[in-house]
């Protein structure tokens, strides 16, 4: 029997492991669609395990895909920094799984912890790179609608994202 990957809530003791999962997926994502150097510099400040364990210490919320012990996935809840942004919203900051688990369900699990986790709020937002398809269909069949964009800073190198809202219900 093949083991299945575990979701968990995260704690500021779990920073590290979401620092190397982080770098692992946002490498994976990025490498050779951004500067590479950008790139490296990105994941060196915003992965960084601190910068995580600060986000988690003041009011972030994280969950851990894992798999035999080994992370392989995280979702990251923060309060929003986007322009679009109103009373009662929430960002879904991060969601990242490594390629290799994509179309195993993990990514959906991922997603469903963090929208439970903004249980009380009224929307979920999010920012996604603009050319990444994939994402964007995922968010979309999730009930996703565009209501702006917004410049992502990686490195000191803009690149533009679309920004998704979604509502959520009372009993999310």
């Amino acid at each position: 029997m093949t083991e299945q990957a575990r979701i968990r809530s995260a704690t500021t003791d779990d920073a590290t492991r979401i620092s190397l999962v982080a770098n692992a997926t946002f490498l994976e994502a990025f490498a050779g669609k951004i500067d590479g150097a950008a790139l490296v510099a990105h994941c060196g400040t915003a992965h960084a395990a601190d910068q995580i364990a600060s986000i988690l210490e003041n009011g972030g919320r994280a969950w851990l895909a894992e798999l035999g012990g080994a992370p392989i996935g995280y979702a990251l809840l923060t309060a929003p920094d986007l322009e679009a942004a109103r009373e009662g919203d929430r960002e879904l900051k991060k969601i990242y799984l490594l390629s290799r688990f994509h179309g195993t369900g993990v990514a959906k699990d991922l997603f469903e912890a963090a929208v439970d986790g903004a249980y009380g709020f009224k929307r979920l937002l999010l920012g996604v790179k603009n050319d990444n398809h994939r994402a964007i269909a995922f968010y979309t069949k999730q009930g996703f609608e565009k209501i702006g964009t917004r410049q992502f800073d990686v490195g000191g190198t803009l690149y533009d994202d679309v920004v998704l809202a979604r509502g959520l219900t009372p009993f999310t």
